[in-house]
This record gives C-alpha cells, sequence and structure tokens, in this order.
C-alpha cells in the first residue's frame, strides 16, 4: 500500500490540481488565454510569440509527466529486480537456520535464539510477499507462498529472473518465476506485499497511466493539424489517413497518424511544437498583414475554437469533452486510484491492530506483570530492612 499510494502521490502531483500554478490544466488554460490575445491583436510580433512560448509550455509539461512515469517504471522494476535477489538469499539463510534448529533440536541443544532469528527474517520475507509457516515437530518450519508454493522446507526454492525487450515505448522489463511459472502482478502469491505493489506499478499503473496522456497528447496535436481546423473533425487512428502538422508536432515524425492503438507509440514523450511556427511565429496568421496594414486572424479564430471543440480524445477515459474536460476525466482517473488505495491501506492498518489487541487480551500483560514486579520488589527490600534491624538488635543483646 506504501508504494502503491506513494506512486498515485507522485502521478497527481506531476499532473497538478487543476487551477494551480504548474499543472497541465494551468499551461492549457495560459494557452487559450495567449490565443485569446492574438486573435485580437495578431499583427503583434509580442502576442505571437506568446503563443508559441504557451505551446512550449504545455508540450514540456506532457513530456515532462511521461518522462516522469518512465522514471517511475524503471524504478519500480528495479525494486523488483533487488527484492527477488534478496528473497533468494533470505530463503537460503531461513533453510540453513531449519536445519540447524533441527540438529540441536535432535541433540537436546537450545535452539531458541536460532529460531528468533527465523522468525526475524519470515517476518521481513512477509513484508515482500505475503506468506504461511507451519512449525514440524523437529523444531523446522513450512513456508508457504499465499498460492501454496512451497518457499522453504528442506530446502529453499529460487526466484528466477529474465529480461525481455519491449519496444517502442519501454526498453526492457524483468521477468520473475519459480518452478517455471511466470509471477505476474494478478498472481495471488502477490497479491499484497512489496513486491506486487511494484508488479502493479510497472506492469498495470504506469502503462494505464502513459495511455490515458499518450491519448491526450495525440488529441492535442489533432486538434491543430491543417485537416482539422478546417473541419473540425478528429482524425480516424483505424485508417491511413495521415495530416499536416500544425501547432504541435512530433520528434521524428513528418506527419500526424493519430494515436495507435495497437502499437503503443509514446506520443506524450514525443510531442512538441512545430519547429517552424517556433521559428517564425507569424505562421500562427493565414497570410501576413494586407493593404491596410491589418492582419488576418481568421487562422487564430479557429485555434481557439479547436481548443473548445468536444472529442474522443482520451478514448477510455471519457467520451466527448474538450480540452480540460479531458484534463480533468484523467485527474479524476488518478485521485479515484488514489483514493482506493490510501482506502485499502486504513483497512489492513485497522485488520493489525484488531488483531493485536486480540493477542494481546489472549496472552500475557507485560504492563501488569511489571507493576507486580515493582511491588515484589519493594516487598522485598522492605523484608531485608526489618532482617537486617533485627540482626542488630540481636548482636547488640549478646554484647550486654
Amino acid at each position: 500500500a506504501n508504494v502503491l499510494g506513494s506512486f498515485w502521490q507522485k502521478v497527481e502531483t506531476g499532473f497538478g490540481i487543476p487551477g494551480d500554478s504548474g499543472s497541465l490544466s494551468n499551461t492549457v488554460a495560459n494557452l487559450d488565454s495567449a490565443l485569446q490575445r492574438a486573435r485580437l491583436s495578431p499583427d503583434q510580433p509580442a502576442v505571437l510569440q506568446q503563443v508559441t512560448q504557451a505551446a512550449l509550455s504545455v508540450a514540456n509539461k506532457i513530456s515532462g509527466i511521461s518522462e516522469s512515469l518512465q522514471a517511475e517504471r524503471a524504478r519500480a522494476d528495479a525494486a523488483i529486480t533487488r527484492d527477488i535477489r534478496w528473497l533468494n538469499t533470505t530463503l537460503e539463510r531461513i533453510a540453513d537456520l531449519n536445519k540447524e534448529i533441527q540438529r540441536q533440536t535432535l541433540l537436546g541443544g537450545a535452539p531458541e535464539g536460532l529460531m528468533d532469528n527465523r522468525q526475524n527474517l519470515i517476518d521481513q520475507v512477509a513484508e515482500k510477499l505475503p506468506v504461511r509457516e507451519f512449525p514440524r515437530e523437529d523444531g523446522r518450519i513450512l513456508l508457504l507462498a499465499k498460492d501454496g508454493t512451497i518457499l522453504v522446507d528442506r530446502d529453499a526454492a529460487e526466484f528466477k529472473l529474465s529480461t525481455v525487450s519491449e519496444p517502442p515505448l519501454f526498453t526492457a522489463r524483468t521477468e520473475v518465476s519459480i518452478n517455471d511459472r511466470l509471477i505476474t502482478s494478478d498472481s495471488i502469491m502477490v497479491e499484497s506485499g512489496q513486491l506486487g505493489a511494484n508488479l502493479q506499478v510497472r506492469d498495470v499503473s504506469v502503462p494505464q497511466v502513459l495511455e490515458s496522456l499518450d491519448r491526450f497528447a495525440s488529441d492535442l496535436i489533432d486538434r491543430f493539424t491543417e485537416e482539422s481546423l478546417a473541419t473540425g473533425t478528429s482524425i480516424d487512428p483505424d485508417s491511413n489517413e495521415t495530416r499536416v502538422f500544425g501547432l504541435f508536432s512530433m520528434r521524428g515524425q513528418d506527419v500526424f497518424t493519430g494515436y495507435d492503438t495497437e502499437n503503443d507509440s509514446g506520443i506524450s514523450a514525443d510531442i512538441k511544437v512545430n519547429s517552424e511556427i517556433l521559428a517564425n511565429p507569424a505562421l500562427l496568421r493565414a497570410q501576413p498583414a494586407g493593404p491596410t496594414g491589418v492582419s488576418d486572424n481568421f487562422n487564430i479564430d479557429r485555434m481557439v475554437s479547436a481548443l473548445q471543440r468536444n472529442s474522443e480524445g482520451s478514448g477510455s477515459v471519457s467520451t466527448m469533452r474538450d480540452v480540460q474536460g479531458h484534463i480533468t476525466d484523467i485527474i479524476s482517473l488518478i485521485g479515484t486510484e488514489r483514493l482506493f488505495v490510501d482506502q485499502e491501506k486504513s483497512l489492513r492498518v485497522g485488520k493489525f491492530t484488531m488483531l493485536n489487541e486480540t493477542l494481546a487480551s489472549k496472552g500475557v500483560d507485560t504492563d501488569a506483570e511489571l507493576s507486580k514486579l515493582l511491588i515484589l520488589e519493594q516487598a522485598y527490600s522492605a523484608n531485608a530492612r526489618v532482617l537486617s534491624t533485627i540482626d542488630a538488635m540481636m548482636r547488640t543483646l549478646m554484647e550486654i
């Protein structure tokens, strides 16, 4: 819960709350304001420059969020590798302790210290993935994963790691298996614990948010293409249609083909301001100033309308929305996930507290026992003083 909660908190911070300075919603609002000013003063170079700078802020914000999501995925993948290696080492240590405890038990020794060490290691393993332990008659324990996989008996099980390449969106990921069975984020073995949380972040949560962000970036690019400004329609990603970039473009692409539902293309990482417009903001106008000295604002009018036009840009995240509506839907999705994780964490903490209270009520109350011990100690001290006084009196009487 801590891993997932931290992840969703970072994602929410990355997008920002609508209305906050530096949020994605606020940068898009600044672009809208810049276009509104340019519509009124299309002949002012400084005003047109403000539009390109606002568009640059939007593109940088989107690509920055995409980069941070990729970093979170890499962090989760590294944590999975680290945890698996730690688990293999720790399970071996538990197996070795099992054998030593068995030997000392059979020889009539006192293996309690070794048992404490073993229990400490098992508690640490339980933080990574849920386990169940069953005692043996000879002092050993049988350690099982939640799905029944034997982790430790006479010997320890071994988790195996392998690297799988998955371009173009991700470079590679680490696969985990045990007994030739692949462990995924929905495996019962890792339905809770740190290992399962990192698998969830890497394989489910990050791709989910990235897909929403890619769809949003695709929709934003498409709104300003020449064809979309002229017709007010969105590109059909299932067709072979191509469109001419407008205010926004993509690194390494000459034309826009839309979001590819079959192949994650990482549009959010590649979005940028059209280099031609960035070099010459006057291209925002449909044509240069005429004989009257007044520049045409028709093209800028279309850009203002493009931001406000409803579309299905976020796919499964929302239906018909304008740009700000799509952002709100994504933020709502993120907030819902974070709230769910927080509720799950509260539920688990409540169960843990209840179990501890139940065990305490059935076990030894250490506070009460310590109080009794202090009373006995005081009584012993008092009795010792009485005996000392009587002994002194007897010695005095004997000397008379």
